[in-house]
This record gives structure tokens, sequence and C-alpha cells, in this order.
């Protein structure tokens, strides 16, 4: 029998997959991950105490975004630039829900 002989290091990562991040399933795409984020504002706005003008226009941008998905069609542009302004109007800079709608925003833009 013989003997192999590793001299790397056995205690770090492995790096297996890209840039050393191990992938296993299937991944979000796009369209899932705006409605992830959509659900996280719209949760973000509830918890906040957000005016019910905010949190209805989080619900109707999600109800878009899902509607959208199901009939394989782009969001409607218009909807969803008078949702994300009402969502937006006002909060703080550096704030938790500013950062989403962005997310959402640059996710559907590109």
């Amino acid at each position: 029998m013989g003997t192999y002989h590793f001299h790397g290091n056995i205690n770090g990562p492995g790096n297996y997959g890209d840039g050393g991040v191990i992938n296993i399933g299937q991944q979000e795409d796009d369209a899932a991950r705006v409605l992830r984020l959509a659900a996280e504002l719209a949760g973000w706005l509830r918890s906040e105490g957000a005016a019910q003008d905010r949190i209805d226009a989080a619900q109707t941008l999600r109800g878009e975004l899902e509607q959208a998905g199901q009939e394989r069609r782009a969001p409607e542009p218009g909807l969803i630039r008078r949702c994300l302004e009402t969502i937006t109007l006002g909060l703080g800079a550096g704030s938790g829900g500013l950062a989403l709608a962005q997310q959402i925003s640059a996710l559907l833009a590109g």
C-alpha cells in the first residue's frame, strides 16, 4: 500500500466554485430577487410604522411584480415608478427602506 503525502493547507477553505464560494442547488434569479426585496421592503415599512399609503404602495409593487412574472411580461414601468416614488418620499438617506427600494430599481433597470 502506498502513502500519499499532501503538503497543502488541509485546514483552510478548499476554494470550490466561483471565487471560493460553494453554490449548491438552484440560485435565485433576478425576478425572484426582486420579489424577495419587495417583500422585505413591505415588511420593513410595517415594522417602522410607515404611513398606510407607503405600505399600500409596497403591496401594489409586489403584486405587479408577481403578476408580471406569472404572465411572463415586464412589469408596468409607470406603476413601478409611482410605487417607488411613494415609498421613498421622505425616507432618510442610508435607511434600510431606501436601500431596498434602490436595489429593486437597479434590478428592474438592468
